[in-house]
């Protein structure tokens, strides 16, 4: 008997960048905040980020009060940036047995196209899942995959 409740596997997006193939963890979201329309996106499951982290457009889209002041900054690979920090309703697996939904903190840059592909952050994706990059495999076993602990 498996000890983890669900299991939702996902294909790798492969990008071509500077003539190498990259394989990405994109994963389709569904991000709602308060009571506004939900909105669909596409985030890449990045272990290396601690939060999830959105664009100013991506925030607008969602009816975040964009041009309010920060109330956080963010810092990454490419320096420090201001940003909102927000709870946001988040929906994912939708076509598998199993959707999880829950309310996550997001954090939204001041800067409109940044970052260019949402982050889905650890907190708290990691913490509800095991999640295994399983590109040691032959090319159709290539994928990525989140057990609900």
């Amino acid at each position: 008997m498996s000890r983890y409740k669900y299991h939702l596997s996902y294909n790798f997006t492969s990008f071509n960048i500077k003539g190498s193939q990259i394989l990405r963890p994109i994963i389709p979201v569904i991000l709602q905040y308060n009571n506004n329309p939900p909105v669909a996106i596409t985030m890449i499951l990045d272990s290396g980020a601690d939060y999830s982290l959105i664009s100013k457009d991506v925030g607008r889209s969602l009816g975040i009060d964009v041009n309010k002041d920060a109330n956080s900054n963010v810092q990454g690979v490419s320096g420090v940036t201001d940003a909102l920090e927000e709870k946001v309703d988040i929906e994912f697996g939708m076509g598998h047995k199993y959707t999880f939904k829950k309310e996550i903190t997001i954090h939204t840059t001041k800067k409109d196209g940044y970052p260019s592909i949402p982050l889905l952050g650890r907190e708290p994706i990691f913490k509800e899942f095991d999640i295994h990059f399983r590109l040691g495999l032959e090319e159709s076993k290539i994928k990525f995959v989140l057990d609900k602990l």
